[in-house]
């Protein structure tokens, strides 16, 4: 763990050419550093922005000056931002003489930091200011955004006094064990539990679909050889990625790119033709591809419509019966050869040559990765792995507690129940960052970018 008493700054927008950018400097000399860098006596009003000329080394610059007074700023402390015009030379020579001024560059996240020491936000929101930051879908915005308004902080916090006040009506109870006095009676003991457990296991049950939001949900393009996999992928990711040849088997290992179609983060897969193997090679790469599509959260069947629809091929889709699953009718911009007696409902046709339905079939594949994250509708969604794992430990101590108690007929002693509820507050409490370990809060905030 760094000093948190010093003055920092960084330049805290994106790094290259803009039109705007903004250095941040924050501590207890950040309204001294701001002088000297406009070369004012005058104090600086708070929260208006001012217009004034900074000098950085042999550079002059126009800038507004805005300072944030401590406690009410990002971090607490006070707070100057100078936003200038968004050349990195002119950024650079701004924060070298901060620096100068008695600034010292600050850290990966140590803006955020300070925020969290300084009781701002806790440890799930100073997560969601990272996420926000890193995010690349409209879910994961949505999703940041909730975690950052605290919505998940105050449903951990709902559960962490339910427990907090069985463990004191229990302790309190384990003080009198003479008298046999109790201020909460067992059978309340184990509903109250029952009620944080199915709390908890609601926000547990929701980290499924919040890996989908965080790392993208696994898109695989299957088929038999030579339907158009390949073109109907590189249709959808809009590059030459994947090898395109008249050649049955060209693919014999997994093509894939992490991508966002129409709003969904996605990592879309091609894969070989599915049939057996003329070679050890292709029967390598159509294994894989069976694996792939056993465990796809979405598949596309691409089929050709400009010939018969085939006996392997009616397999597969009866292979995918009450699965996600998109059925892909390529080749579009040929004659269709199918039957009016097919079977195939519902098929989009598409023509990877001609980009002929390829919109469409993005949009398809959306709808179908919004189904499986619960759209909008979910109020609360666990994206971060940490915290999932935290919350399954604090529901099994909970759970754990719940069922000692019932199968011995409420008879179990306090001390142990107490000991389960400890550990759970425990774990909860790591999740917000009230009890948690310098270690951690350095990996944590050391993935933030320099500046928040």
């Amino acid at each position: 763990m760094f000093s948190t008493d010093d003055t920092i700054v960084a330049v805290a927008t994106a790094a290259g050419h803009s039109g705007v950018g903004l250095v941040r400097v924050s501590g207890p000399a950040a309204a001294a550093v701001g002088c000297g860098l406009a070369r004012r006596t005058a104090p600086w009003p708070a929260r208006r922005a001012v217009r004034t000329l900074v000098a950085a080394s042999d550079l002059t610059a126009d800038a507004l000056v805005t300072f944030f007074p401590g406690p009410a700023s990002y971090t607490g402390d006070d707070v100057l931002e100078v936003s200038a015009h968004g050349s990195p030379v002119i950024l650079a020579a701004i924060v070298r003489r901060a620096i100068e001024l008695g600034a010292r560059p600050a850290r990966p996240g140590e803006f955020t930091l300070r925020a969290f020491l300084r009781g701002k936000v806790d440890l799930v929101q100073a997560e969601a200011v990272r996420d926000l930051v890193a995010a690349v879908s409209p879910a994961q915005v949505r999703a940041a955004t909730a975690q950052l308004d605290g919505s998940l902080s105050a449903a951990l916090v709902e559960q962490a006094e339910a427990l907090r006040r069985l463990e004191t009506l229990l302790e309190a109870s384990m003080d009198f064990p003479d008298e046999g006095y109790r201020f909460i009676e067992p059978a309340e003991v184990h509903a109250a539990l029952a009620r944080v457990g199915e709390q908890m296991a609601r926000l547990v049950a929701t980290g499924g679909r919040g890996q989908l939001v965080r790392d993208g949900a696994r898109v695989v393009i299957a088929g038999v050889p030579n339907v158009g996999k390949s073109s109907v992928f590189n249709a959808l990711v809009g590059a030459d990625r994947a090898i395109v040849t008249p050649i049955a088997g060209t693919t014999r290992d997994i093509v894939s790119e992490r991508m966002v179609i129409d709003g969904a983060l996605v990592v879309l897969a091609d894969t070989a033709g599915l049939r057996d193997g003329v070679d050890r090679v292709e029967a390598e790469g159509v294994r894989r591809a069976s694996g792939a599509v056993e465990s796809a959260d979405v598949v596309v069947l691409v089929l050709d419509g400009s010939r018969e629809i085939l006996d392997e091929e009616r397999a597969l889709l009866r292979s995918l019966d009450g699965r996600p699953a998109i059925v892909a009718r390529n080749k579009a911009d040929l004659p269709c050869a199918w039957a009016a007696g097919d079977g195939v409902v519902g098929a989009l046709p598409v023509s990877a040559v001609a980009g002929d339905g390829v919109a469409a079939l993005g949009r398809a594949i959306a709808r179908a990765v919004a189904g499986l994250s619960g759209g909008d509708g979910e109020a609360v969604v666990v994206t971060n792995e940490r915290h999932r794992v935290l919350l399954a430990r604090a529901l099994a101590r909970v759970r754990h507690a719940a069922a000692e108690l019932g199968a011995s007929g409420h008879q179990l002693p306090e001390e142990f129940v107490v000991a389960d509820i400890r550990a759970g507050l425990a774990a909860l409490e790591e999740v917000t960052g009230r009890r948690t370990a310098d270690t951690l809060l350095d990996e944590i905030f050391a993935g933030f970018c320099i500046g928040k």
